[in-house]
């Protein structure tokens, strides 16, 4: 199992600030778990194909695509910065 932490415009999109997921042999990354999301939650599957991808975390460390996820990980999905 995994905590999914959902902050700020994102957390309001999908109504909800947290969540868990049972990880299966096929949720290894984090972009198995985007692409899992994605099938598996409408309002996730809006984000994604927002212009803006959020930014996302690890165990809160910065975290890519091919990151590894590993039961008992903690991954965050936040709004991309913007500054002025």
């Amino acid at each position: 199992m995994i905590t999914i932490l959902y902050f700020a415009s994102i957390r309001e999109h999908m109504g909800k600030a947290k969540e868990t997921v049972e990880l299966t042999e096929n949720i290894t990354t984090v972009e198995a778990l985007i692409r899992h999301l994605s099938e598996t939650n409408s309002a996730f599957n809006q984000l994604c194909q927002s212009a803006n991808s959020p930014l996302i975390s690890v165990n809160q460390v910065f975290a890519e695509p091919s990151s590894p996820i590993v039961f008992g990980d903690e991954v965050g999905f936040f709004p991309s910065m913007t500054g002025g």
